[in-house]
């Protein structure tokens, strides 16, 4: 579970039996950057009533001699975490719209979130028009050699149901996201190009509470507010498997997914892969085929995304 920074600064300043006082005077001089500061300061972010600069955290960490990378990010200790209504008007603000494109995913144009549900599905019958669904946009943007049946998807979905979700609006299919928790060894060998989705077998699924990496197979939002409520479904789990989810990455079959994986800071894994008869050409262009990764904790040093990762 992600620590605030307030919690840590107590913790470690009581660890070395030092006062608000004598840990402001050995911090200003330890280091300029946190020259000046003084006891009410030191208050102040225990409290989380302020809270310093990531500049300002990193000096602290290094004055207690503990390794930056094991101890952020940090959670945020303002008490102000985001409603689900805020949570998807922050995503749609901050990460699915582009100043250049004007939107980077979902053109049905609305402003509320009214009259959509979110619904996992069960793996059982009543879900085939929905997995239908899902393999039509799969197999329309990307032609793998191996493609991924029907059958295989539904017994995906019923072995680990924990990220298969479909939104609808008004009982009408709006977008889905196919997400598994993978041994680590199958999730590299995919974002690598040595397998194919197709290949995936259940046995490669792990439960989420052991280590594993978060491979999205699909995620699809017909309008804005549907992705963004798709996205809050994987914060959710996120907040919940903190301590088990080591990477999160997939394949982007189409620009808009490129744009929207680098928005969450994930990086290119490998280039491809081939697909089975040619090159395709998608929305009027062609496409290049990527995988896309970021560790988990790389991805939450973005503050932002902090705000919207619900508390467990």
């Amino acid at each position: 579970m992600l620590e605030n920074f307030g919690s840590y600064l107590k913790r470690r300043r009581r660890d070395n039996g030092l006062t608000q006082d004598r840990l402001a005077l050995a911090l200003s001089c330890h280091s300029t950057t946190l020259g000046g500061i003084d006891s009410v300061t030191i208050s102040r972010w225990e409290r989380g009533t302020t809270e310093p600069t990531l500049e300002r955290q990193r000096h602290v960490i290094h004055f207690f001699q503990d390794d930056a990378d094991q101890v952020l990010p940090f959670r945020s200790a303002r008490p102000n975490l985001l409603s689900p209504e805020q949570s998807v008007g922050y995503l749609i603000r901050h990460y699915l719209n582009s100043p250049k494109l004007g939107s980077k995913v979902g053109t049905f144009p609305e402003k509320e979130n009214r009259k959509y549900e979110v619904c996992h599905l069960s793996g059982s019958d009543v879900d085939d028009p929905f997995i239908e669904l899902i393999l039509d946009y799969d197999h329309s943007i990307f032609e793998a050699g191996l493609p991924v049946s029907h059958e295989l998807l539904h017994g995906w979905i019923g072995h680990s149901n924990v990220l298969s979700v479909v939104s609808t609006k008004f009982s009408h299919y709006f977008g889905h996201l196919i997400a598994l928790p993978l041994a680590e060894d199958i999730y590299w060998r995919l974002i690598h190009g040595e397998m194919e989705e197709a290949e995936i077998r259940n046995s490669d699924i792990v439960p989420p509470e052991e280590p594993h990496g978060l491979y999205i197979y699909s995620l699809y939002g017909a309008s804005k507010i549907a992705a963004a409520l798709l996205l809050i479904e994987m914060a959710h789990y996120a907040g919940k498997y903190l301590e088990s989810i080591r990477h999160i990455g997939g394949l982007c079959a189409t620009s808009d997914g490129a744009r929207l994986a680098r928005s969450f800071h994930l990086q290119p894994g490998h280039v491809g892969p081939e697909v089975a008869h040619g090159p395709v050409r998608y929305q009027g262009r062609e496409v290049q085929y990527l995988t896309y990764t970021a560790p988990l904790a790389s991805i939450l040093k973005d503050a932002g995304l902090r705000r919207i990762l619900p508390l467990h």
